[in-house]
């Protein structure tokens, strides 16, 4: 069994790095110009080491169906120190690079861009720096956004797990498997989220109460959020959609901490409240 698991591993390590090839010749040459305004935004952010690989993520996106203003917000020791050639090709086509005004960990993928175009009616969309997008990546997102303006809408979810009137731990969600829009729904960032205006009005005015409870785990604040200010969320698909991961970039990674290491729970019971919890049950009743 373990042979087969290896083999399937080096297969998919061996097809992206495929995908990768034509994304670093396209930051060699690629003359098409990033838009530098729209009605979404795509925000990201990344930090050390990781910034000689966040070019892919961002191409990808860049040769994408529908266009978008894309915003990589930096700390400020990465915002200063000197910046890869593959990062400088991309500004000048139109890659905004800005710094941020604090360390919000992985807060700084959002937080920072929410309170930019806060009150502009401009949607923002998330993604991780290690993926590598499909072409059609926006243009589904934006799809089910219009339909439903009320939704936070991501590519992947979890199924919130409930017994007793209580939160299962988070290794015991299930995947979504419907497309449907539910608060039992939790949007995973990583293969990106479509947030509509009125959630993000609703998260900025909250202020960034999240470093005291939730500093580590934005998606548990994120999810939050749009529980209290009823935005359900809406799977594009009735399945969830990985994508491909830049290898190398999964070292250390936040989702060891947060999901093998019970971080996320930790998070949640800081972040749930009794009125939160009786709406999720709620919602599990009106459901069945």
């Amino acid at each position: 069994m373990w042979v087969g698991y290896a083999v399937r591993q080096i297969a998919s390590v061996f097809l992206t790095l495929l995908r990768m090839l034509p994304l670093a010749a396209r930051n060699r040459v690629a003359r098409g110009r990033i838009p530098e305004t729209g009605d979404v935004v795509i925000s990201l952010t990344t930090h050390g080491k990781r910034i000689n690989y966040v070019h892919f993520t961002i191409e990808s996106i860049a040769r994408g169906h529908v266009k978008a203003p894309i915003v990589l917000w930096l700390d400020k020791p990465d915002f200063d120190a000197p910046w890869p050639a593959t990062i400088k090709r991309l500004v000048a086509r139109g890659l905004q690079v800005r710094c941020s005004d604090g360390f919000y960990g992985p807060h700084t993928k959002y937080w920072n861009q929410f309170r930019e175009i806060h009150g502009t009616g401009v949607r923002v969309a998330t993604v991780d720096d290690d993926m590598i997008y499909p072409e059609w990546f926006l243009q589904r997102l934006l799809f089910i956004g219009d339909l439903r303006m009320d939704a936070v809408v991501a590519y992947r979810a979890h199924r919130i797990e409930l017994r007793d009137d209580r939160m299962l731990p988070y290794v015991k969600w299930s995947a979504a498997d419907t497309s449907k829009a539910s608060f039992l729904h939790f949007a995973t960032g990583v293969s990106g989220v479509l947030y509509p205006v009125t959630f993000i009005d609703y998260v900025v005015s909250q202020g960034d109460v999240f470093l005291e409870n939730c500093k580590r785990a934005d998606d548990v604040w994120l999810h939050a959020c749009a529980l209290r200010s009823d935005h359900p969320i809406r799977q594009v698909y009735a399945q969830p959609r990985h994508f491909a991961v830049v290898p190398t970039t999964q070292v250390g990674a936040l989702v060891v901490g947060n999901t093998l290491m019970g971080g996320n729970d930790e998070q949640i019971a800081k972040v749930y409240t009794d009125e939160d919890v009786a709406k999720l049950v709620a919602a599990s009743k009106n459901e069945d």
